[in-house]
């Protein structure tokens, strides 16, 4: 009994070691080498790290890692330019189970702060590829840009990118030059799509037209709701 004690004991103690194993934060700025001086842990599942000394407005690659690389985020790089101070903040969230409508799902997620230094616009097969003004994500405040478009039935690629020029790009994973996205309309749609770039993940969310079986569901409901009060 004893000796299966101890043994459970040293397999937890291993298995916690091997769970609590550090990540760092890697990149140009530092030669892609950082294995002394690891990420922060602020909460279940997320890590952060400021970058500083950086030159401000100067543009950035970089991600997370564990040591040996073997567990990385983004699996593309990610790209954002330093701060008015010169500092890059970058979050991490080590879990592959986010069941938050958000994407990317199964895999970890790697953010960072807005510092404002451009906006973003929706490209893809609705608009070959072109973008526009029409097609322009509003700054909702505090890293969540957001824009509802009027697009047609059918198969669409897609990914946002920085306004007027390819600098910067998101696609499926949030990495700069990832895969690209993709939504599929049954139907002439208003969808809403969003960036929430400190928390490293972007949705696509459909926008039930006046007098669809979805807003007459919702009626219903909130009436039996108020019948039952």
């Amino acid at each position: 009994m004893k000796r299966s004690l101890i043994a459970g004991m040293a397999m937890a103690t291993l298995t916690s070691a091997v769970l609590a194993q550090p990540y760092y934060v890697r990149g140009d700025f530092n030669g892609w080498n950082n294995n002394t001086d690891p990420m922060v842990q602020t909460d279940t599942n997320r890590w952060e790290y400021t970058v500083t000394g950086l030159t401000p407005g100067e543009i950035y690659e970089f991600k997370a890692t564990v040591d040996d690389w073997s567990s990385t985020a983004p699996g593309s790089n990610a790209k954002y330019t330093a701060d008015a101070n010169g500092e890059l903040q970058i979050n991490l969230f080590d879990t592959e189970t986010h069941a938050d409508g958000w994407m990317p799902e199964g895999k970890w997620r790697l953010g960072y702060a807005d510092n404002g230094s451009f906006d973003w616009e929706l490209m893809g097969d609705m608009n070959g590829w072109g973008g526009g003004s029409e097609w322009f994500l509003d700054d909702m405040g505090e890293g969540l840009h957001s824009g509802t478009f009027s697009i047609a039935a059918g198969t669409y690629q897609f990914k946002f990118r920085s306004q007027n020029n390819w600098d910067f790009s998101i696609g499926d994973d949030f990495g700069n030059a990832a895969g690209n996205n993709e939504i599929i309309l049954a139907e002439d749609t208003l969808v809403q799509f969003d960036i929430d770039m400190s928390n490293g993940r972007w949705r696509t969310t459909i926008i039930p037209a006046p007098g669809s079986a979805a807003l007459l569901g919702l009626a219903g409901l909130v009436a039996t709701r108020r019948r039952r009060g």
